[in-house]
Order: C-alpha cells, then structure tokens, then sequence
C-alpha cells in the first residue's frame, strides 16, 4: 500500500496514482481528528483551485469532516488559497483544508493544512495530520462517509474589499496604469484581474482568464519560460508593467519592458516600495534561496533580515507570533504582507507592485536602476532542476549533508550554510545552493553571482556535483 507523502505544507500525489477519491477522504480524516485537538472548536473551510474533478474532491472531503464531527464550510467555487485563508480569519473558523497543488503540473493535485489565522499550519502539526493518515491507511477501513448537504461560502467580495483597503488605491487610479495580467488559467480568474481594475488601473489586459484544469499544457508558475505570451505583451510601451500569478493566486511574477522580472529583483523591486515610499520598518524574513540584495537593502534603511529555510511555513507562524514582521519572502514568489494574512497572496502583491509605480512615477527599469544603486549592483540569478529517480535521490540525500567542495567554478567556497540542503557561499558574495524538493521528485540548483556569466559557470558546476553524488 502505497505511503501518503507529506511535504512543505501538506500533501500532493499525481492524479489517478496516488491522488484518489480514498487517499483524499483518509487525508481529510486525520485532519479532521487534529482539528478535534485544537483549542478552537469551530467550524474548518474547505477550497479548492481549477484543477480536474476539485469540487468532487472537495465534497468528498467535506464529506468526512462532517462525518468526523467537524463542521465544514464548503466553497461555492474555486478560489484563491488567499482568499480561503481570509475567509478562515473573518469568520474565526478552525482553519481550512485546501485542494491544491499550487503551481505544480496538471497531473497534480494536494491538500493544505491551514491554521486559524489563515495561514499554513506549523511544521509540527502538517507532519502530525501525515502520520496519521498514513495510520489510517495501514490500520483502519476506510468506507466512504455519506454524501451531505454543507454551507457553503463565497468570499470574494469580502476578500477584494480586504486586499483593496491595504493599498492607496487613489495613488493607483492618479497614475493611469495600463496592466498586463496573467491568470495562467488558474484560481484568480475573477480575483487578480479584478482586483486591479478595482484599484483604479486604466486598463487591465488579461491572458489566460479562463479555468483550464489542463493550464493549456504548461506548468501553471509564474516564472518566464510560462509566461511568453504576456512578457510580449508587456513590450508595449503603453503598458506599465505585466502580472502574474499561479495556479492557486498565492504568487506572484512581474514582467515589465518586454521582459521577464525574475524573482528575486521582484522582491526588492516590492521591498524597496515599502521601505521607502510607506516608510515601514522593522523585520524582513526571506527564506535561504532569496538574493542577498534583500540583506543590502535592508541595511540601508536600517532594518533587520530573518533567514528560514525553504516553505512559508517557516515564515506564516512567525509573523503570528511576532508584529515586527514587515515582509517575508520566498524564491517561489510568495510575498506575506504585513496587516494581512500571515500567508503568500500574489493579488496583494500585485497591487503593491501597482502602487510602487504609482509613488515613483517613472518606468519599472528605472525603479530597478535607483535600486541597484543602493545594493551595489544588480545580481544576476537562476534556477536549474534536475529529476532523478528514487535511488539516486536516496544517495544526494545521503551525501549531501557532508559535501563540503573547497572550490566552485574556479573560486573558494567560503562558507557553507546548511540550514536547509547545502549553499555554498564565495568571498564575492556569490552563492549556490542545492537543495531537494519537498513536493516533487527534484534537486534544485540555485545560483546568484554578479554576473551572467558567473550564473552559468556555477550551474554547471551544481549539475556536475549532483550528478556526481547521484552516480554514488
């Protein structure tokens, strides 16, 4: 009997393998069992994104949380994880099961664990909801429960109000923006594009609008290889700047000037709006493969920077914790904003975006310009994945935890920090970082240098070294 994989924030399998109708109901199980623990006995919401069958799946949960004596309160349609998250916090609900599998492929599909104050549940408690579903599924029969009637929920209007009361959508409407905004055919359909417009863009030129549980055959990620069609879009000088967000609208991708913005000047790129123009100070968190131009720019405005390892996670239950968390931050393209759900929402950061063009009323190359004079230069980044098979994940991850190369690409690692896989770190500052995934069968490989061509060399030396340790 096949195991049920928890990883980052939850659960995610191939559809029709180990994503089924059985597995999905166990899940929903054990959920509802550490709900039953939690101080807070109340009602748990239940959301899904666009892909195939979500509804069925979600009522199948639904199903079983009522049958397992947790009120559910069931979507009327998909929708964003964001909006899901808020829906949770409004209401003072338990939390929420979330059917997603975020920007993963199609085939795809998961659930999230979400805590009361609507975002991810802490580490701890994921990997208890994991093993006991995987308990139920050794050691208990598991007959479907009988089909219900729920209440059923739609946030939208209250979510949108939300978002749009954190930004100065009067600055927004003053400076005319015309948009690009890419829905990837995803779960912010009627969210993201909406909200721009209601923040008072000129115009909003939407690709890919609607749900598509295919994603027309690409990987629903924000990132530029997924996103030709709109990055062309945005070569128009009409526009202002392009948006995107992912499969479930909790992340966000940038393109401005007929390019593609790759994450990590993005983050700065929101960062430096908030630190400078709303004049906000306090704490950043970024997760370990975010640009070290993160840290520059904090010491100029005198802030303090929080390195986590890789997942919001790490970061969600933090900003519960403590109020001085401005901004956290992740690779993947995930923005928690203070005053709002302690949680990635691509549609919020997108209106931020908006608002910093607004404030600095000049194109986003030379936003991006002003910035870079403050970090010392731009730094240059990229992402390689490599999918392996079972038995050479087991030797990286078993060599890993020791590979200490003393040079990379012809320079001598410096540090090596291995809060989370293994960055090695050379004297200029530059960096790469392996680390395996916690939701697909993948090593990543993340480089930043100061240069394009230092990018290249040191990828190609991360290719070398994961091959290596995968032959044994």
């Amino acid at each position: 009997m096949a195991e049920i994989r928890f990883g980052t924030e939850g659960w995610r399998a191939v559809l029709a393998d180990g994503y089924t109708f059985d597995n999905v109901r166990v899940v929903a199980r054990a959920a509802a069992r550490w709900f039953k623990q939690q101080p807070r006995q109340a009602p748990v919401a239940i959301g899904h994104d666009t892909r195939f069958l979500g509804d069925r799946f979600a009522a199948a949960a639904a199903d079983e949380l009522a049958h397992s004596g947790i009120e559910p309160h069931l979507c009327t349609a998909y929708l964003p994880t964001p909006a899901i998250g808020y829906y949770v916090v409004a209401n003072n609900l338990a939390g929420a099961l979330v059917l997603t599998a975020s920007h993963n492929p199609a085939e795809w599909n998961g659930v999230k664990l979400k805590a009361p104050e609507g975002g991810p549940a802490e580490e701890a408690d994921v990997k208890w909801v994991g093993d006991e579903a995987n308990r139920i599924l050794r050691n208990e029969p598991h007959p479907r429960a009988p089909a219900r009637d729920h209440q059923r929920f739609d946030v939208r209007e209250a979510y949108l109000e939300r978002i749009l009361s954190l930004v100065d959508r009067d600055a927004i409407a003053r400076a005319k923006l015309t948009v690009v905004a890419d829905i990837m055919h995803g779960a912010g359909g009627g969210y993201f594009d909406e909200a721009l417009r209601r923040a008072g863009c000129a115009e909003v030129r939407t690709v890919r609008p609607d749900p598509d549980p295919t994603f027309d055959g690409k990987h629903p990620e924000p990132i530029g290889p997924n996103l030709e069609e709109s990055v062309s879009l945005t070569a128009d000088p009409d526009v202002s700047i392009g948006l995107a967000t992912d499969g479930d609208g909790d992340r966000l991708g940038l393109m401005a000037h007929g390019e593609y913005i790759d994450i990590q000047r993005s983050i700065v790129f929101v960062l430096y709006h908030l630190l400078k123009n709303r004049g906000w100070r306090g704490r950043v968190m970024r997760s370990i493969n975010v640009t070290s131009m993160v840290d520059r720019l904090c010491d100029h405005y005198r802030c303090s920077v929080t390195e986590t390892s890789v997942g919001f996670k790490n970061m969600g239950p933090e900003m519960v914790k403590s109020d001085d968390v401005l901004l956290a931050v992740e690779e993947s393209g995930g923005f928690g904003i203070k005053g709002h759900i302690p949680d990635r929402d691509g549609s919020l950061a997108a209106l931020i975006a908006c608002e910093a063009l607004a404030y600095e009323a000049k194109p986003a190359r030379d936003i991006l310009s002003d910035i870079f004079a403050l970090t010392g230069g731009r730094c240059y980044f990229d992402r390689l994945d490599l999918r392996l098979q079972p038995e050479q994940r087991d030797k990286l991850h078993e060599a890993l935890p020791s590979l200490a190369p003393d040079a990379l690409a012809g320079q001598p690692v410096e540090t090596v920090n291995r809060l989370d896989g293994a960055k090695y770190i050379r004297k200029d500052g530059s960096w790469l970082l392996l680390r395996l995934s916690g939701t697909e069968p993948l090593v990543r490989v993340y480089v930043e240098a100061r240069g394009e061509a230092d990018v290249h060399k040191l990828l190609e030396a991360g290719r070398d070294l994961v091959l290596d340790m995968a032959k044994g």
